[in-house]
């Protein structure tokens, strides 16, 4: 069915059809393509008849053909274009509905050459009498928008739809804020700030406004801050409505504007007037049918609880699970019922949680008898009737509820210690029955503690270690520290057992972390008995009882963004963004200067023009031929920068070679905790043979070590380039790093592979870079991680160019780093491959170039020559330069001498211009380069120098 051509006969029928004259066989021939186009058939080929089409008054034949042209437009670009007078001509059609289809079709072609066309029709129809033309032309401007911002700025549409705001109709006004809305998400600087006379007009549509319209006008005014207290009463008022609108999502934004609008609220009596209002609509969202609806509802209410806590807890039962929840609603809900648990209500809770423990589902299970824990843990009055909930428990005896009461009266011990010593015995009696580890570190824990109240304490252990060599790694650590703790109680029965367990730490384990403990503790209780009594017998910090997640400043930001993503997942608003950030220049050109062609100055560059650059090329060969050694320099700087940094710490970090830098790299911001001057004097500065003693590096971010980003080869605009080794082994401390900077979907990304050769788990990643010529910079957030022995994990790091991050040195490649695992510090250099910082705005119209090279004088100007080059055509060279971001301008040819001209824009705006002359019968490429900064000549002249060398070589 999906095939994706069609027999020549059907085409050859439906190119007659289409080419009849009637109007009803011209629509039936173009539903039939349409119905071929629908099931993945390619009837591309038909093209120019189906355009032929659109010379008809046909309302619906125009919008058949509209369609066709938006899906195969790509395909036939040149075509395409001849179509445009037809649409600029519907643009002023006499049906509204016609305009509005023409608009939008021009809007979705998105070819070169189309775009130019658009502003003048699309400027009449966010002008046009009918509503309908309107909000279709306001979203065109987002889709102009996307293909060029610089022209929706300079063509005055921003300010066009500013003043649409106060258009009588709602849909315009809903669909200016949208695209307004995601136009500010692109741009660094906001273009669009709700003014107080917004805020009155956008709520005026809001009442007339559609369900969708509503929900665009409540997310706009939630941004707003409104002037004073009465304006912010007078918002809510307006809004409180929509609380109660059928749509889950009407009442979502309006709860959000609600909440952002209360901080400006004093009065007590209207603060619990609205919360009244809110608590009963969050209440009211639970009782949808639909699941999804109830876990977004959910996902909200968990933060808005954690700011407002009072709000619900006479909602309680409301929380309850039903036994047709699905198993992610009734984990959320419990999470809130833990929230909400008080002193009048935990008897009812508890009940509730209990019945929960006795479900099937093992995670349910599980989380149900925690609550039962965290309730202990918030309430201490209700404590005891807690820990009866969890003796109850026990008396199942089923297994997997005694491991979490074991694992959750370890907790409770924790926080009451001495208390409720009762639930020990019980426990002991169902030791056997343990099985998972975390219940079994929890009860070994449990013996060590309280060894002098448990009567044959050194029985229960002596069994357990029984498989001592068996157990997990997490339980053999935890029976070795009760042991010790067992010893110290009672020395003299568990004397021979202490013994054992040190003699098979010591000589039959072959975890170093374990077996250096082990001779800790053999060394400690040597040389000191009583010593060792106040180190691990000591008094421990109870642990908290909070049921709160997340800070202020993030939950904050959470509540803001209700009920995007980001309130879903709980993540910052920044988790969820990846478009660039453009910077919208201010443009003092009139419209009509945009639209003025350039085509006659083009025509200015001419053979002749082309023939005197040439000649000036062939003496600059033979005058500069001693500039070939530039690259030799900077070839030799590569193979001999390196870091150099000292660090008087304890801890042995990997410091083998000793070459010397000019900058350093703060080590505070790979998460090492600096929290005194000493520490942070620890580290040595260090001066630069050359130059004076150079600042510190800035702060470099914090990284998420192994965040996943998902991509696929095909997703690259530049070739693969392969990982190189990075850190061995032996230098990193048990940690391998092998990785490469690449770029795809225009941005730079670090890709990793950091493996794990120690015999324990590593963890706590950060990565830091020093200052470097184009201001690469690490972007992200600390992830504590773990890589198991002998484990590899892969990561992608965006390293977007920061300012503040640029070090104006002679420009290289090579990017000094630093790796941090727990305490472990790793020093290593990267290089880069020039063509990583190479735009994909370097595409230029041949009167930009030859300006730009004219602008720059013949002194600044780099010459270079390669001989002994095989190069089957000059579109070899075309076709590998642009896999590099090389664009190509135009070409020429003087006798037996082909001449290429290409631009490149590097990401921190520096513009190159190439000129190629490729002598066939002599084997030998000269090039020029200019480039709005020379000093990056020589690092262009050595790239171009080892790429045709690869390109020869293929």
């Amino acid at each position: 069915m999906f095939q994706k051509g069609i027999v020549k006969g059907e085409l050859k029928e439906l190119q007659q059809k289409l080419q009849e004259n009637g109007v009803s066989k011209k629509k039936e021939a173009v539903k039939e393509v349409i119905a071929y186009m629908t099931i993945g058939k390619d009837v591309s080929s038909l093209f120019t008849d189906v355009l032929n089409c659109l010379e008809t008054k046909d309302f619906e034949i125009k919008k058949l053909v509209y369609l066709y042209l938006v899906k195969y437009a790509k395909q036939k670009p040149n075509l395409s274009i001849l179509v445009v007078n037809t649409l600029v001509k519907d643009t002023q059609d006499e049906n509204p509905l016609v305009r509005a289809l023409a608009l939008r079709t021009m809007g979705c072609i998105k070819v070169e050459g189309v775009t130019e066309y658009l502003c003048q029709p699309l400027r009449k129809c966010l002008n046009d009498e009918e509503a309908y033309v309107r909000k279709t032309a306001v979203v065109c401007v987002i889709k102009l928008f996307d293909q060029n911002p610089e022209l929706v700025k300079t063509q005055g549409f921003i300010k066009i739809l500013k003043k649409l705001i106060g258009d009588s109709n709602p849909m315009v006004v809903s669909n200016v804020l949208i695209v307004l809305q995601q136009i500010n998400r692109i741009v660094k600087q906001p273009i669009f700030v709700i003014t107080r006379d917004d805020s009155t007009k956008i709520l005026n549509a809001l009442n007339e406004a559609t369900t969708w319209g509503q929900i665009y006008i409540l997310d706009s005014i939630s941004t707003y801050a409104p002037k004073d207290e009465e304006e912010a009463e007078s918002i809510i008022d307006r809004v409180l409505l929509r609380l109660s609108h059928p749509n889950s999502s009407v009442v979502l934004s309006a709860v959000r504007v609600v909440l952002n609008m209360m901080h400006s609220v004093t009065n007590r009596e209207l603060l619990k007037k609205y919360s009244l209002k809110l608590a009963s609509s969050l209440v009211t969202l639970l009782a949808s049918p639909n699941p999804e609806i109830q876990y977004v509802a959910l996902r909200n209410i968990n933060l808005i609880v954690q700011r407002f806590p009072l709000m619900l807890p006479d909602e309680i039962r409301n929380f309850f699970c039903k036994y047709k929840d699905p198993i992610y609603v009734k984990m959320e809900k419990i999470e809130i019922i833990v929230m909400l648990v008080r002193k009048r209500n935990v008897r009812a809770v508890l009940k509730e949680l209990k019945l929960y423990a006795e479900e099937v589902d093992l995670e349910f299970v599980k989380k149900s008898i925690r609550a039962i824990g965290r309730c202990a843990l918030k309430l201490p009055p209700a404590t005891e009737i807690c820990v009866k909930a969890l003796l109850e428990l026990i008396q199942t005896k089923v297994n997997y509820i005694i491991q979490q009461v074991v694992i959750v009266a370890r907790d409770i011990f924790r926080k009451y210690p001495n208390k409720y010593e009762s639930i020990i015995t019980s426990l002991c009696e169902n030791l056997e029955k343990l099985d998972d580890n975390e219940a079994k570190c929890a009860m070994i824990w449990i013996l060590g503690e309280y060894a002098d109240r448990i009567d044959n304490a050194t029985e229960l252990l002596e069994s357990l270690i029984e498989n001592f060599v068996e157990e997990n790694r997490e339980v053999q650590l935890q029976l070795l520290t009760s042991t010790i703790k067992l010893f110290l109680q009672k020395s003299e029965e568990s004397e021979e057992l202490l013994v054992r367990v040190l003699d098979l730490v010591t000589k039959k384990i072959n975890d170093s972390d374990l077996r250096d403990r082990g001779y800790i503790y053999w060394r400690l209780l040597s040389s000191s008995p009583k010593i060792a009594k106040k180190i691990v017998l000591q008094e421990r910090p109870k642990i908290s009882s909070s049921t709160f997640k997340y800070d202020q400043i993030l939950l904050t930001e959470l509540l803001r963004n209700i009920p995007t993503l980001s309130s879903i997942y709980h993540e910052p608003p920044r988790v969820f963004e990846y478009n660039v950030k453009i910077n919208l220049k201010e443009s003092d050109s009139s419209e009509e200067d945009v639209e003025n062609s350039d085509d006659s100055d083009e025509e200015q560059y001419t053979k002749k023009e082309k023939k005197r650059e040439k000649e000036k090329h062939k003496d600059k060969v033979n005058k500069n031929k001693k500039k070939n050694s530039k690259s030799e320099k900077i070839q030799s700087t590569k193979n001999t920068t390196n870091i150099n940094i000292n660090i008087n710490t304890n801890t042995n970090t990997n410091n083998n070679t000793t070459p010397t830098i000019g900058n350093l790299i703060d080590l505070t911001n790979l998460g090492i905790e600096t929290n005194s001057e000493s520490k942070i004097n620890e580290i040595s500065s260090i001066s630069n043979n050359n130059s004076n003693q150079n600042e510190i590096g800035e702060s470099l971010g914090k990284m998420d070590f192994f965040s996943e980003l998902n991509y696929k080869t095909e997703d690259f605009s530049i070739e693969i380039e392969p990982k190189k080794l990075l850190l061995d082994p032996k230098n990193g401390k048990g940690m391998k790093i092998e990785g490469a900077f690449r770029r795809r979907n225009k941005k730079i990304y670090f890709d990793l592979s950091v493996s794990n050769h120690n015999t324990f788990p590593i963890g706590q990643f950060a990565l830091a870079m020093n200052k470097n010529t184009f201001g690469l910079k690490p972007s992200g957030f600390m992830l504590n991680d773990v890589v198991m022995p002998q484990q590899t994990r892969e990561t992608s790091i965006l390293c977007p160019i920061v300012n503040e991050h640029i070090q104006n040195d002679q420009p290289n490649t090579i990017l000094q780093a630093a790796a941090r695992y727990q305490s472990v510090i790793n020093f290593f250099q990267v290089e880069a491959s020039l063509n990583i910082f190479f735009s994909e705005e370097g595409k230029v119209s041949k009167k930009e170039f030859l300006q730009r090279w004219k602008e720059i004088n013949e002194e600044d100007e780099t010459v270079n020559e390669i001989g002994d080059i095989q190069i089957s055509d000059i579109y070899t060279i075309i076709d590998k330069f642009s896999q590099k971001n090389i664009y190509f301008i135009d070409k020429t040819k003087q006798d037996f001498v082909e001449i290429l001209y290409f631009s490149i824009k590097m990401v921190n705006n520096v513009f190159v211009m190439l000129e190629v002359a490729v002598v066939q019968s002599s084997k030998q490429i000269h090039y020029s380069i200019r480039s709005s900064n020379n000093t990056f000549n020589d690092l262009v002249s050595t790239f171009l120098h080892d790429l045709f060398k690869k390109i020869s070589s293929k």
